[in-house]
């Protein structure tokens, strides 16, 4: 222990005299956290504009079911049928492996045609309630996605019902200039409240039971300030690479393993020491979202209930970055190669991980490849807690993949040290 805290104490004293290396772990993540949401403030609603995937849970199987169903594939959606119960589309909906999610409840069709039939006999001017339809979303999602996708399933919705309107008034008049009997009184109203009158409407929900609206859900601040502070974190590889090629090339990692220490207890020192620097990163970045978003006409990043609930997340993705630039240290032969190639790799891993880019809004070879990044692992964690309000049990499996990457990298190192 001894050695580790000494090892730490070392690691923490060079990095305050590297200022170009605290400018690249603070000042980067920073900027870069304000300068993206500012300019998502105002492009988000442009999003939604390739066909999509919604999830179609038909318990109606009825003529307005299969016409919603076939005007949605003309919107650009594409219409998946949900096989199991409303409680597991739901569920899949708040874990966010479906996006969207439209429940079609039994008897919906028979319903419709119920009121409408009821407008033909007069009685346009009822106030029956309107047939409701539950259009859930993700609420990581964001605004423009959501709003794309709720105007087309309204107007998909409504050009259904006016093709039964049609319909029924065609038999009926056909019924009625069969018997010889007049249209009836006011006919002419009668007609046009029912071609004026929507029967149907969408309720907008997140995946959880209680309805809220999408200004109420998404809060893009909630997503880009994890994320940049995940993007400034993995920079962090730099340089404790450089550290470690350092040491190596001034031959002072010669003298350390003839000291009665453990090679695996100077590297776990060095990942000591820069887990402190990544929480500090973290805080930092999310004092920026809470005091000075609000002054820059942003909203200002919303804590969890219980904040203590972020320290996980953190710690493990932490984990993952620190062992990450010790392994890259490791493998790398100068300072030059280290930074390119470990910029290269962070970059890359930010970009297929879903931080530059929402995952969802990728082509389907990306969304496949994403999961091999530790962002993605990392960034599911914190839309679990912050966006989705999941208890933070649904994060394990994302932060055992964390811990077990920061394991391999160490043991990748320890090899390359004792070699």
């Amino acid at each position: 222990m001894r050695a580790l805290l000494t090892s730490a104490h070392k690691e923490l004293r060079l990095l305050a005299r590297d200022y170009a290396g605290l400018l690249v772990l603070f000042l980067m993540p920073v900027t870069l956290v304000v300068v993206i949401t500012l300019v998502q403030e105002n492009i988000l609603q442009l999003s939604g504009q390739r066909p999509t995937e919604i999830c179609v849970q038909d318990d109606d199987q009825g003529p307005f079911a299969h016409g919603l169903t076939a005007y949605l594939q003309t919107g650009k959606l594409e219409a998946v049928p949900w096989t199991g119960s409303a409680d597991e589309l739901r569920q899949a909906v708040t874990a966010g492996t479906c996006q969207a999610a439209l429940i079609l409840e039994q008897g919906a069709s028979a319903r419709l045609q119920q009121q409408i039939d009821r407008q033909l006999a007069g009685d346009a001017t009822s106030k029956s309630p309107s047939l409701a339809l539950d259009l859930l979303f993700d609420p990581a999602t964001m605004v423009g996605f959501r709003a794309g996708i709720f105007a087309r399933v309204q107007m998909a919705a409504q050009a259904t019902e006016l093709e039964m309107k049609a319909t029924r008034l065609g038999a009926r008049l056909t019924a009625q200039a069969g018997a010889g009997t007049p249209a009836g009184n006011g006919s002419g109203e009668d007609l046009r409240a029912l071609f004026s009158r929507s029967l149907t409407t969408i309720a907008e929900q997140s995946g959880h039971s209680s309805q809220s609206s999408m200004d109420e859900i998404l809060n893009p601040v909630d997503r880009n300030v994890p994320a940049w502070a995940l993007f400034g974190m993995f920079f962090t590889a730099i340089p404790i690479a450089g550290t470690i090629l350092t040491e190596r090339q001034s031959g002072v990692a010669l003298r350390l393993t003839a000291m009665p220490v453990s090679p695996i207890s100077l590297l776990a020192g060095k990942m000591f020491a820069y887990l402190g620097v990544c929480v500090v990163q973290f805080i930092l970045i999310a004092l920026v979202g809470i005091y000075l978003f609000p002054h820059l006409g942003l909203q200002a990043f919303s804590l969890p209930i219980n904040p203590l609930s972020l320290l996980l997340p953190v710690c493990a993705s932490s984990l993952a970055a620190c062992g990450f630039g010790v392994c890259l240290g490791s493998v790398c032969r100068s300072y030059e190669q280290a930074s390119t190639l470990g910029a290269t790799i962070v970059v890359a891993a930010a970009a297929m991980g879903g931080i530059m880019v929402p995952v969802y809004a990728m082509p389907p070879l990306m969304q496949q490849l994403s999961i091999l990044s530790p962002l993605s692992w990392a960034i599911t964690c914190f839309s679990d807690l912050l966006i989705r309000g999941n208890p933070w049990e649904s994060t394990l499996p994302d932060l055992g993949r964390l811990v077990a990457f920061s394991a391999v990298m160490l043991i990748i190192s320890w090899k390359r040290a004792y070699r």
